[in-house]
């Protein structure tokens, strides 16, 4: 059976609904689907589970050129699972797992992760996610609600929030040490 999920613009989004399993209702996707931050991702499994979405995601085989060499090859050496939340999806919290392929140079032998559109390096959180709470970090009543909002600690929303004020504050000259003086 296909669900239309929702319409955007001129795109529509796609799903099919499988049968029900113990985690929640498995969904072979249809080649089709379009999803925030998640371009050129081959989309595995979804699952969705009573609180939550878990997209099961690898990126298609191609060559990688070696960070040590730079030559190009294709050899791949082994896969890592890597869970990285990600934005609401229909109100509920996105977790994607990524099977992130590993390529070994034939050359010098270094190994190396692939390269994605979705998540830098060493990251729990997308870049889409990232990019969602630094924008309302600036707009945010208290760091708390924001958390809260974006199943978050406090702590990594305000990392966040410096990260972004340092960046804007960068190229603006500081203040004089006395701006005046009071009699």
């Amino acid at each position: 059976t296909i669900q239309k999920i929702r319409h955007v613009g001129s795109d529509f989004f796609y799903t099919w609904i499988g049968q029900p399993t113990k985690k929640g209702a498995t969904c072979p996707l249809n080649r089709n689907l379009f999803l925030p931050g998640l371009k050129d991702v081959k989309i595995n499994k979804v699952e969705i589970c009573e609180h939550s979405i878990h997209l099961y995601v690898e990126m298609p085989v191609k060559p990688h050129r070696c960070p040590r060499c730079g030559t190009e090859g294709r050899k791949i050496h082994d896969y890592r699972i890597q869970k990285i939340r990600h934005l609401k999806w229909f109100e509920r919290p996105t977790v994607i797992f990524y099977r992130k392929r590993r390529y070994a140079c034939q050359t010098c032998g270094k190994r190396f992760a692939e390269e994605n559109p979705f998540v830098e390096r060493y990251q729990r959180f997308s870049k889409e996610w990232n990019q969602a709470v630094n924008v309302r970090s600036i707009h945010a009543k208290t760091f708390k609600d924001l958390a809260f909002q974006f199943g978050a600690s406090v702590s990594t929303v305000i990392r966040r929030f410096d990260a972004v004020a340092k960046k804007e504050l960068q190229g603006h000259p500081q203040l004089p040490k006395v701006i005046a003086i009071d009699e």
